[in-house]
């Protein structure tokens, strides 16, 4: 493979290991593993779980490679199968599909107004306790509004995206969307500015 590989656009390296190249898809599975991972270790909350069902949604999808039409983007199309590959998982494991979010994420001030000004300092011990407190209203969240929340502000996708991921419509998506935040406010009022 040449050096500028790391270089190949996904789509480049999707054409390269349809035409049988394991080392393009190896580098499609570098770029997305944390994420996968990421995608994985939500569903399973264990570490080695994590790490052999994403080793699964890239075996699911290397086999699938020859079904890929670029419709949408690379990173969509294996999101759908971790996402899959993670309801399956669950539903063998006997319990709820729980998508929640990553424990790094970000908790959103913008989104929530808080009363506190971006000048005051807040302590370190009342923002861990309102980042606590708005990781728990975000797990009171149906499935589907948790994963459309992370998937806009924790993943950073734009609308179409979450709706070719889900296979939802880009007004359903805005629709679990303000459900998300309006119940996210409803949880969080006394943090939420008036």
């Amino acid at each position: 493979m040449s050096e500028d590989s790391d270089q190949d656009s996904d789509q480049d390296l999707v054409e390269k290991s349809q035409a049988g190249n394991l080392e393009a898809f190896g580098l499609l599975a570098d770029r997305y593993k944390r994420r996968v991972y990421d995608i994985a270790y939500n569903f399973t909350r264990n570490t080695e779980e994590a790490y052999d069902l994403s080793q699964e949604i890239f075996l699911k999808a290397f086999r699938a490679l020859g079904g890929f039409e670029s419709k949408a983007t690379f990173y969509t199309w294996l999101y759908r199968i971790a996402r899959n590959a993670g309801v399956d998982y669950t539903r063998r494991k006997n319990n709820r599909p729980e998508y929640l979010f990553p424990d790094d994420f970000p908790a959103d001030e913008s989104l929530l107004h808080p009363r506190v000004s971006n000048d005051s300092v807040v302590h370190p011990v009342e923002a861990a306790e309102i980042d606590k407190e708005i990781k728990r209203a975000i797990s009171e969240l149906s499935p589907r509004q948790q994963q459309v929340f992370v998937l806009r502000y924790y993943e950073d996708l734009p609308l179409s995206e979450i709706a070719d991921i889900l296979d939802l419509r880009v007004g359903s998506i805005k629709a679990h969307l303000f459900n998300a935040i309006r119940n996210l406010r409803k949880h969080l009022e006394h943090y939420v500015a008036e």
